[in-house]
Protein backbone atom coordinates (compact mmCIF):
# COMPACT_ATOMS: atom_id res chain seq x y z
CA UNK A 1 0.00 0.00 0.00
CA UNK A 2 1.64 3.67 -0.97
CA UNK A 3 2.68 5.54 2.23
CA UNK A 4 0.56 8.41 1.78
CA UNK A 5 -2.47 6.69 1.14
CA UNK A 6 -1.46 4.78 4.42
CA UNK A 7 -1.12 7.77 5.99
CA UNK A 8 -4.30 9.02 4.58
CA UNK A 9 -6.04 6.21 6.07
CA UNK A 10 -4.79 6.11 9.40
CA UNK A 11 -6.00 9.94 9.70
CA UNK A 12 -9.63 9.03 8.10
CA UNK A 13 -10.16 6.36 10.84
CA UNK A 14 -8.86 8.65 13.55
CA UNK A 15 -10.66 11.17 13.09
CA UNK A 16 -13.94 9.13 12.58
CA UNK A 17 -13.14 7.28 16.06
CA UNK A 18 -13.10 11.25 17.48
CA UNK A 19 -16.58 11.77 15.75
CA UNK A 20 -17.91 8.57 17.41
CA UNK A 21 -16.55 9.03 21.06
CA UNK A 22 -19.19 11.35 23.21
CA UNK A 23 -17.06 14.02 25.38
CA UNK A 24 -15.90 13.32 28.51
CA UNK A 25 -19.48 13.56 30.80
CA UNK A 26 -20.08 17.02 28.65
CA UNK A 27 -23.15 17.32 27.70
CA UNK A 28 -23.73 17.60 23.92
CA UNK A 29 -24.84 21.21 22.79
CA UNK A 30 -28.25 21.16 20.66
CA UNK A 31 -27.41 19.90 16.97
CA UNK A 32 -28.65 21.56 13.99
CA UNK A 33 -28.60 18.84 10.85
CA UNK A 34 -25.80 19.62 8.28
CA UNK A 35 -26.22 17.78 5.11
CA UNK A 36 -25.36 19.10 1.27
CA UNK A 37 -23.18 17.76 -1.71
CA UNK A 38 -19.43 18.23 -2.68
CA UNK A 39 -19.07 19.03 -6.63
CA UNK A 40 -15.57 19.40 -8.06
CA UNK A 41 -15.71 21.52 -11.43
CA UNK A 42 -19.95 20.79 -11.43
CA UNK A 43 -18.99 17.32 -10.60
CA UNK A 44 -20.02 15.30 -7.47
CA UNK A 45 -16.66 14.14 -5.36
CA UNK A 46 -17.84 10.31 -5.14
CA UNK A 47 -15.83 9.46 -1.76
CA UNK A 48 -14.34 11.53 1.11
CA UNK A 49 -14.75 12.98 4.20
CA UNK A 50 -15.94 16.40 5.12
CA UNK A 51 -15.12 18.55 8.76
CA UNK A 52 -16.14 21.55 10.05
CA UNK A 53 -13.73 22.92 12.17
CA UNK A 54 -15.01 26.05 14.62
CA UNK A 55 -13.92 29.48 13.30
CA UNK A 56 -13.26 31.59 15.96
CA UNK A 57 -11.89 33.68 13.57
CA UNK A 58 -14.72 34.59 11.53
CA UNK A 59 -17.64 34.78 14.96
CA UNK A 60 -18.79 37.99 16.24
CA UNK A 61 -18.19 37.15 19.28
CA UNK A 62 -17.05 33.98 20.82
CA UNK A 63 -20.47 32.83 21.80
CA UNK A 64 -20.78 32.16 18.24
CA UNK A 65 -18.13 29.48 18.15
CA UNK A 66 -19.12 26.34 18.90
CA UNK A 67 -17.20 23.97 20.92
CA UNK A 68 -18.99 20.34 20.88
CA UNK A 69 -15.57 19.09 19.28
CA UNK A 70 -15.31 17.08 15.56
CA UNK A 71 -18.06 17.78 13.24
CA UNK A 72 -17.27 15.70 10.53
CA UNK A 73 -19.24 13.34 7.68
CA UNK A 74 -18.71 10.65 4.74
CA UNK A 75 -19.19 11.85 1.59
CA UNK A 76 -20.84 9.14 -0.66
CA UNK A 77 -20.27 7.55 -4.42
CA UNK A 78 -23.30 11.01 -5.67
CA UNK A 79 -21.31 13.40 -3.89
CA UNK A 80 -23.74 13.94 -0.68
CA UNK A 81 -22.66 14.03 2.94
CA UNK A 82 -24.50 14.01 6.06
CA UNK A 83 -22.11 15.65 9.17
CA UNK A 84 -22.28 13.60 12.64
CA UNK A 85 -21.31 15.54 15.68
CA UNK A 86 -20.41 12.88 18.67
CA UNK A 87 -21.57 9.86 17.13
CA UNK A 88 -25.16 12.09 16.85
CA UNK A 89 -26.46 13.85 13.38
CA UNK A 90 -25.89 17.32 13.32
CA UNK A 91 -23.22 20.21 14.32
CA UNK A 92 -23.93 22.61 17.05
CA UNK A 93 -24.93 26.31 15.25
CA UNK A 94 -22.06 28.31 14.67
CA UNK A 95 -19.49 29.32 12.39
CA UNK A 96 -16.70 26.84 10.85
CA UNK A 97 -14.40 26.68 8.50
CA UNK A 98 -14.49 23.19 6.22
CA UNK A 99 -12.08 20.66 4.86
CA UNK A 100 -12.56 18.25 2.25
CA UNK A 101 -10.51 15.04 2.04
CA UNK A 102 -10.74 13.09 -0.99
CA UNK A 103 -10.55 9.62 -0.29
CA UNK A 104 -7.99 7.67 -2.92
CA UNK A 105 -10.22 4.65 -2.82
CA UNK A 106 -13.69 5.23 -4.87
CA UNK A 107 -16.79 4.13 -2.93
CA UNK A 108 -19.04 1.69 -3.78
CA UNK A 109 -20.75 2.60 -6.80
CA UNK A 110 -18.52 5.46 -7.80
CA UNK A 111 -17.54 5.88 -11.88
CA UNK A 112 -14.46 8.15 -11.45
CA UNK A 113 -11.78 8.47 -9.39
CA UNK A 114 -12.50 10.72 -6.38
CA UNK A 115 -9.40 12.98 -5.93
CA UNK A 116 -9.43 13.83 -10.03
CA UNK A 117 -8.72 17.50 -10.43
CA UNK A 118 -9.12 18.34 -6.93
CA UNK A 119 -7.15 20.87 -5.39
CA UNK A 120 -5.77 20.10 -2.09
CA UNK A 121 -6.39 24.04 -0.88
CA UNK A 122 -9.73 22.43 0.36
CA UNK A 123 -7.86 19.78 2.47
CA UNK A 124 -6.13 22.14 4.73
CA UNK A 125 -7.69 23.72 7.75
CA UNK A 126 -5.05 26.93 7.24
CA UNK A 127 -5.60 27.39 3.52
CA UNK A 128 -9.49 26.64 2.80
CA UNK A 129 -11.80 29.11 1.28
CA UNK A 130 -14.48 27.59 2.30
CA UNK A 131 -16.91 28.76 5.40
CA UNK A 132 -20.22 27.95 6.45
CA UNK A 133 -22.28 29.11 9.08
CA UNK A 134 -25.26 26.52 10.63
CA UNK A 135 -28.47 27.48 11.10
CA UNK A 136 -31.14 25.89 11.97
CA UNK A 137 -34.11 25.81 9.28
CA UNK A 138 -31.25 26.51 6.48
CA UNK A 139 -32.08 26.64 2.84
CA UNK A 140 -31.64 22.96 0.94
CA UNK A 141 -28.66 23.82 -0.75
CA UNK A 142 -26.91 25.66 2.53
CA UNK A 143 -24.29 23.40 2.75
CA UNK A 144 -23.70 22.51 -1.08
CA UNK A 145 -19.73 22.55 -1.44
CA UNK A 146 -19.02 24.04 -4.66
CA UNK A 147 -15.33 23.43 -5.52
CA UNK A 148 -12.87 24.56 -8.34
CA UNK A 149 -10.04 22.66 -10.00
Amino acid sequence: MDCLLSVRLVYLVALAALGLVPGCGKKLPSLTPVTGKVTVGGQPLTAGQVTLIPDAGIAADKSETPTAGLSAGQIDSTGAYKIFTSGKPGAPPGKYKVTVTPSMVPSSGAKTAPAFGFDHKYANPRDTPLRIEVVPNAAPDAYDLKLSK
